[in-house]
């Protein structure tokens, strides 16, 4: 009898142990894989992204302006950000071939503002 009651423990610590498949919940739906972008599409993205770069290396741009855009494309995706810059050319009518203008809508969508240009006032003095 006493031999029975250390079996009758483990049986009972098994029973009421978690199952593995228990534990397991269903599993997550794979979120559905995204259709690839057409070749136009990413040749398009591929444009502003040079642009992009070449205003980051270029020294005709302002450190606000490179500041605005590196952290832009620090924190978010570039594909969202060329949506954006996309949606403003469009809105402004402006010219997707013109390099200049799409880096200004770009700094626009990445939060740049023209007062941010200007040199702060001078502190007061005593």
């Amino acid at each position: 009898m006493i031999a029975r009651l250390p079996l009758a423990l483990a049986v009972a610590m098994i029973a009421a142990a978690p199952a593995p498949v228990m534990a397991q919940a269903a599993k997550p739906q794979a979120p559905k894989p995204q259709a690839l972008p057409s070749q136009a599409v990413m040749q398009h993205v591929a444009d502003n992204f040079r642009i992009l770069m070449s205003a980051l290396q270029s020294d005709k741009v302002p450190p606000p302006v490179k500041s605005i855009l590196f952290t832009c494309v620090y924190g978010n995706p570039f594909g969202k950000i060329s949506e954006g810059t996309d949606k403003v050319m469009t809105e402004k009518k402006l010219d997707k071939k013109n390099p200049t203008q799409v880096l200004t809508a770009m700094a626009a969508i990445c939060g740049y503002r023209p007062e941010m240009a200007k040199p702060a006032a001078p502190a007061p003095k005593k």
